[in-house]
Order: C-alpha cells, then sequence, then structure tokens
C-alpha cells in the first residue's frame, strides 16, 4: 500500500498529525491576512481600516474563504518539512494565484467588496507577498531542520566523501544525502571530467577536474570515501582509472544501484554498494538472450553433472529461474551436496530439484539414471580443475574429466537426450599441464561424437577462464590471506590470466545450450587478460592496507604445470561471429570418432590399469601434439613425437 505523501511511519498519533496539517493552514491564513494589510499599505490604502466595519466586511471574510478553499484543494498543508522542496512552492503558488484571481474577478463583479479604484494593485502585491510569506515559511522551516540534523550528525561520525559526476545523477544523490540522516557521509566536493562545470558548485558544493587536482582536493577535504553517481556515460576504461586513482590515496569507493532504482526515485542510502573486483575487469558485464535461456529450459528435465560446485550450483540456480520441468543435480561430494540440498530446500520440497549422489566416472550408476528419467538436457561441470594436484595424480585427472565425460556423452547419445553442453576451460588451448590436457581429450572426444553416424543429440562445449569466487581460485585464497594480515602469494610478478564472474559463466553455458546446433566450441570475448599481480595489489588496497607496507606481495614461483598466460584458441583454430558480439564459435579440427574413441579407451585403460604417471603423460601428449609441459618432471617427454594420434 502507498502511503500519502504526509505521513511518517512512527512519527506521531492520527491526532498529532492533524493537529500538525490545522497548523500550518492556520499559519498560512494568517499570512494571507497579513499580505493583504501589505497590499493595501503599499497602495495608500490604509485608510479602507479606518472603516471599522470593513475588518468584518464580506470581501475579507470572502478572501479568506478564497485562500482557504485554495490551500484545500492544493493540499499545501501536507508537507513533510525536511522533503519540503519545488513540488510544495509549485502548488503555494497555484493555490494563491487561483483564489488571487478568482477574487479580482469577484471584484469586478461586485465592486463594493473592496470600495477603491486600485483592485488590481492591492491583489497583485498581496498575491506577491503572500507567495513570499508562505514558501518562506516553508524554506525557514526546513533551513531549521537542515541546520538540527547536521548539527546532530555532522560530528567525527560523518565521513568525508567526494562525488564522482556532477550531472543530475550526482545531484540526485547528494539531495538524497542531504534528505537521509542515518547514513556516514559528508559530501565535501565534486568531480567531474566535463570542462563546463569545472570551478562551478552544485547544490553549494564545489566541482573538481580529477585529472589536475585529485590529490590536491584529497589533501585539502581529507577525503575518504567516494561514490561513483554517472550513468551509461561513463566508460569502462574511465570507470576503472578513477577507481585505481582512489586506491592509490585509500579511499573506498561505492557505486550507485543501477540507473533505473533513480530513475523511479526510489533511491536509499543503503543501497550504495562497495566496489567488488568484478567491477575492476577491463570490459563491461556479459549479458546474454534470457528469452532463449527460458525457451529452451523450460518444461524440460535437465541433469546438471558437478551440481556441488561452484560453476554446477550457479547453472542448477539459473535453471531453476526458468521453470523446467525436473532439474536432476549429481555431484559424488557427500558434504558439498548437502550444503547444496539445503540452499535450495523450497524447490525440492516442490519437487522441482532432485540432488543425486553418483559418480561420473561409475557408468552403470549414470546409465540408471538417464533409464529412470527422461533426459532433455544435460549440463556437464563435473570435473578436476587443481591444475598443481592434477599433475601428482594424472590417472585421477583421466578418471574423471576423460573417463567421467566418455561416460557422460556416449550416454546423452544412446538415450537421445537433446542436447549434451560441456564446461571446458581455456588451459585446453596449448595445454601445458595435465588438466588442461585431460580437459582437451575430452573436448575431442564431445566434438567427435557429434557428427557419429546415428547420434541425434548435439554436442556442445564451452570454453571461458578463470571464475572469480570459484571454490580454489585466487580471489578466496587472497582474502583469506589479508584478513590474516599475511603475504599474499602470487607465483609470477608477471602471470595473468582470463577472468569472469560466476554467474555470467554460467549464461554462457545456458546460452550454448540454447544457442548451439552442435559441434561447436563457444568462447567468450573476455577483454583484456588481467595481471594476477595487480590483482593482489588492488585487493590489498580495497581492503584499506598499503601494499608492500602494511602487507606484502610475495612471488613463490610458478607451480608445476602453471604457464604465464592463457589463450582461448590454439594455433590452429579460428573464430566465427554468433548474433551475441561477445560470443565466438571457434573453428576446431575435425577428428575421426572411430579412432578417437580407440585412443581414449587406451588411456582410460592405462589409467585404470594402474600405469606409471609418465607413461599416461605421454600417450596424453601423442593424443594432443601441442600439449607442452611447463615447470613439470614431464617437459622431458616433450620431444619431437612422430605418428601423433591428434
Amino acid at each position: 500500500m502507498k502511503l500519502p505523501l504526509h505521513y511518517l511511519p512512527g512519527s506521531g498519533t492520527a491526532v498529532s498529525g492533524t493537529a500538525s496539517k490545522v497548523m500550518i493552514l492556520a499559519i498560512d491564513l494568517f499570512a494571507a491576512l497579513m499580505s493583504f494589510s501589505f497590499g493595501l499599505l503599499l497602495t495608500d490604502n490604509m485608510g479602507l481600516l479606518n472603516q471599522g466595519i470593513f475588518i468584518i466586511s464580506t470581501g475579507l471574510v470572502l478572501l479568506l474563504s478564497l485562500r482557504a478553499l485554495s490551500f484545500y484543494l492544493f493540499k499545501t498543508y501536507l508537507i513533510i518539512i525536511r522533503f519540503a522542496g519545488l513540488k510544495d512552492a509549485r502548488n503555494i503558488f497555484l493555490a494563491v494565484l487561483t483564489s488571487s484571481l478568482t477574487f479580482l474577478l469577484a471584484t469586478y463583479c461586485f465592486p463594493t467588496l473592496l470600495n477603491t479604484d486600485d483592485n488590481w494593485k492591492i491583489i497583485l502585491v498581496d498575491t506577491l507577498a503572500l507567495i513570499a510569506l508562505a514558501g518562506g515559511f516553508r524554506l525557514t522551516l526546513r533551513s531549521l531542520a537542515d541546520l538540527n540534523r547536521g548539527r546532530m550528525h555532522n560530528g567525527a561520525s560523518r565521513i568525508n566523501t567526494v562525488i564522482f559526476g556532477a550531472g543530475e545523477l550526482g545531484a540526485q544523490l547528494y539531495q538524497v544525502l542531504k534528505q537521509n540522516v542515518n547514513h556516514d557521509y559528508r559530501v565535501m566536493a565534486y568531480f567531474d571530467d566535463n570542462q563546463k562545470v569545472h570551478k562551478k558548485h552544485l547544490n553549494g558544493i564545489p566541482v573538481y577536474n580529477p585529472g589536475k587536482c585529485f590529490g590536491e582536493v584529497v589533501k585539502k577535504y581529507n577525503i575518504k570515501t567516494a561514490i561513483i553517481a554517472i550513468g551509461p556515460s561513463l566508460t569502462e576504461e574511465r570507470r576503472i582509472a578513477f577507481i585505481d586513482q582512489c586506491l592509490e590515496h585509500k579511499i573506498k569507493v561505492k557505486k550507485v544501484p543501477v540507473t533505473e532504482a533513480w530513475i523511479q526515485n526510489n533511491l536509499q542510502v543503503d543501497k550504495l554498494r562497495d566496489i567488488k573486483f568484478e567491477d575492476l575487469l577491463n570490459r563491461p558485464p556479459i549479458t546474454l538472450s534470457l528469452n532463449a535461456i527460458e525457451q529452451s529450459i523450460k518444461g524440460k528435465t535437465i541433469l546438471v553433472t558437478g551440481c556441488a560446485g561452484s560453476i554446477g550450483k550457479e547453472i542448477v540456480r539459473q535453471c531453476l529461474r526458468f521453470e523446467p520441468h525436473l532439474l536432476i543435480g549429481a555431484d559424488v561430494a557427500e558434504t558439498p551436496l548437502a550444503e547444496t540440498a539445503l540452499s535450495f530446500q523450497e524447490q525440492i520440497k516442490a519437487k522441482r530439484l532432485k540432488t543425486v549422489i553418483a559418480d561420473v566416472r561409475d557408468e552403470e550408476r549414470m546409465r540408471r539414471l538417464f533409464e529412470s528419467h527422461c533426459i532433455d538436457y544435460v549440463f556437464h561441470a563435473a570435473a578436476y580443475k587443481h591444475v598443481p594436484i592434477m599433475e601428482d595424480h594424472p590417472e585421477e585427472a583421466i578418471k574423471t574429466n576423460v573417463q567421467g565425460s566418455y561416460n557422460m556423452a556416449r550416454l546423452s547419445s544412446e538415450y537421445k537426450v537433446g542436447k549434451f553442453v560441456m564446461v571446458s576451460t581455456d588451459k585446453a588451448v596449448n595445454p601445458s599441464n595435465v588438466m588442461g590436457a585431460s580437459k582437451r581429450i575430452a573436448e575431442l572426444y564431445v566434438q567427435s561424437l557429434n557428427k557419429r553416424s546415428g547420434n541425434e543429440t548435439q554436442f556442445i562445449t564451452t570454453r571461458f577462464g578463470n571464475v572469480l569466487g570459484s571454490n580454489g581460485s585466487v580471489i578466496p585464497i587472497f582474502k583469506k590471506q589479508i584478513e590474516k594480515r599475511q603475504p599474499v602469494t602470487v607465483t609470477h610478478k608477471e602471470i595473468t590470466r582470463y577472468f569472469m564472474t560466476i554467474p555470467e559463466a554460467c549464461q554462457l553455458v545456458l546460452e550454448a545450450g540454447s544457442m548451439g546446433k552442435g559441434g561447436e566450441i563457444f568462447i567468450f570475448d573476455m577483454g583484456k587478460p588481467v595481471r594476477i599481480y595487480d590483482l593482489a595489489k588492488k585487493m590489498i588496497q580495497m581492503a584499506g592496507f598499503t601494499p608492500g607496507e602494511e602487507i606484502e606481495i610475495q612471488i613463490s614461483g610458478l607451480r608445476p604445470g602453471e604457464k604465464l598466460y592463457e589463450e582461448l584458441l590454439d594455433n590452429g583454430e579460428n573464430t566465427r561471429p554468433t548474433h551475441h558480439q561477445k560470443i565466438k564459435i571457434a573453428s576446431v579440427r575435425e577428428c575421426d570418432h572411430n579412432s578417437v574413441t580407440i585412443d581414449i579407451l587406451r588411456l582410460i585403460d592405462l589409467a585404470s590399469d594402474g600405469a606409471p604417471p609418465r607413461e599416461i603423460v605421454r600417450y596424453m601428449k601423442d593424443l594432443v601434439p601441442e600439449f607442452t609441459s611447463q615447470n613439470s618432471d614431464f617437459e622431458e617427454l616433450d620431444r619431437p613425437r612422430t605418428g601423433s594420434k591428434g
């Protein structure tokens, strides 16, 4: 229910509200009497007052009655003093003007009402004086209220703040902060790149050029917080550059909510948000076609493997938004699966979600799932992903990443699943480690299966880079080190990675399911790669510390299988566009399904039979000729190989 403008929760009883309205109306009528007297005085018609009978004459009674009626009709008494503004001033102007014109017309129809030839002069002065008195009364009360709030909340608890953006959004932000007392911000200055507003004032606050006097303003006003209040016109590069400036000066940065909230005048101070690392990516957030995704998922039976992992859980979350008939979440990790089930209790009770313990390496267990449910889509996210661990245990990488994918893809084809979407990684491109090579081998099999004779399933692969905040990623590791005031460890000062958010990564998977026709490898345009050393530095600054002084950054050395940079395409791959400018399709080399199957089964046998790691990795390198180990014991296996299987 929408509350009346004059109502303030907890402000008092209905009686006190009525009393305040009557008081405001009475003050306005007293001002009307004073302004009329001023009109007589200024037009030399005070002699009318000497006619004592005039004081109770019908003329004055009519004028005051018209004033009261206009004040009531235009609701000038329904105000919240601390929010009084232009709309209230407009209502006063219209109320006074309407009643004045009506009274002027009455004096011409009934000349005895004033009994003078200066009717219009008296009414003109009366009108202007009343507008000034009534408006001035409200302005004075608001100023006193602002002054009182400033005295109450302008103590040491307030943080000196600068607003980046001296446009409409910045002005609106200032008004919201001014009208609300439950916040910690004291606005001292504006920053804006527009030269036309430099050295001017907005809401009485000076506007400065951040390119010329950023440090000077920060020092002068002891700025501790900056709020970005610029809409879509602010480029990603400029936003990131401003945030970097703030971090260098130990300034905490906040941002306004989405533009729609401001346009609808629905902004609240508590909606201001701290910046996160995803705000520092060298690209705008990627958004996809939700309508197409909904059409492909609604009413379908979906199977998500690895549903308890970071990516799998988000795929489950996003799929459920589009109302599938049933979503089956499978994972082998008991505790994470239990936690996942707890977070989706309502959907489980509604029988829209079913969680099961199942290992993708166990073909018979997975077969029973396919037999008991008519599955339309498979999103295969189950995988081992930690590079150093897989470098020490290549047989486990093969069992999960290769054999698990082999089982899921083959069963999907056998049971005529509509689409099979495999979650892959940029580490599969020119792999330098066992994990990346195992994912590339899985890609080869999935792609070859798409063109197998008799296959009706559309097999699709998605590749993306590091996912912010996923289990085991650098972000949570760095956060824990910073919280404990420990040195932040980076393996190499020049190491770079592509980054994307968990929702972005999962939207790519869902979009691939709706867009793909089979045989594609979808990749994202993820902007520029991020230097991990810079990431560590910014995270330390965002926590309010000085890198190298309060918290050190230590170089620990590259881990086994780790390379300095990742790629989304190998040397033999090109891309072709899709209907979304941020999504490309990799044109990969085709492989014969029968040949690939024989090679993969041989590799699976090696892993299952306990073959030495070197033998397993040697065979992997035959299957993926571009697999060149880095910082690994397997580097000595890299030699010119003839008769490669890839």
